[in-house]
C-alpha cells in the first residue's frame, strides 16, 4: 500500500490565492484535475510521486492541528518564497522560522488561505 494522494478543501473565495500559495509559495505544478476539467470543484497538484487535491468549498475547515508534513530539499528557498507570497509562517525561539526536532530536521508550520496547517521539513 502507498499513498495516491492527499485532499485539502480550499474556499471558493481563496481559490485564486489558494493556487499561487501552492504554486508559486510551495512550488508544486498544478496538473489537470481528471475528475473536473473545467476545474470548478477540484484543483490539483504534482506532490513528488503523489498528487494533492484541493477540493474547492463554500466554506472553510474549522481550524484543527491535522496538518499536511512536508519535506523539503531546500528549506530557506521554500520560505522566502512563501513570505513573496505573504503567507503566515510560524516563528520559534529566537525569531527562528524554524525548529530543531529531536531527529536533528530543522521544521516550521505555514498556513495556506484558509488556514490549511502544512508542517515544512529539511529532506529527511
Amino acid at each position: 500500500m502507498k499513498v495516491h494522494h492527499i485532499t485539502q478543501n480550499i474556499t471558493r473565495a481563496n481559490a485564486d490565492a489558494a493556487k499561487e500559495f501552492y504554486r508559486d509559495g510551495l512550488g508544486l505544478a498544478e496538473i489537470p484535475a481528471l475528475l473536473d476539467p473545467e476545474g470548478t470543484r477540484l484543483v490539483w497538484f504534482r506532490l513528488g510521486a503523489q498528487e494533492l487535491h484541493l477540493a474547492i468549498q463554500d466554506q472553510a475547515d474549522p481550524p484543527s492541528s491535522r496538518h499536511l508534513a512536508l519535506a523539503s530539499d531546500n528549506l530557506e528557498a521554500c520560505l522566502e518564497r512563501l513570505k513573496k507570497c505573504h503567507a503566515p509562517i510560524d516563528s520559534w525561539e529566537g525569531g527562528n522560522l524554524w525548529r530543531v526536532r529531536k531527529d536533528g530536521s530543522r521544521s516550521t508550520f505555514c498556513y495556506d488561505p484558509d488556514g490549511n496547517r502544512i508542517e515544512l521539513l529539511d529532506h529527511i
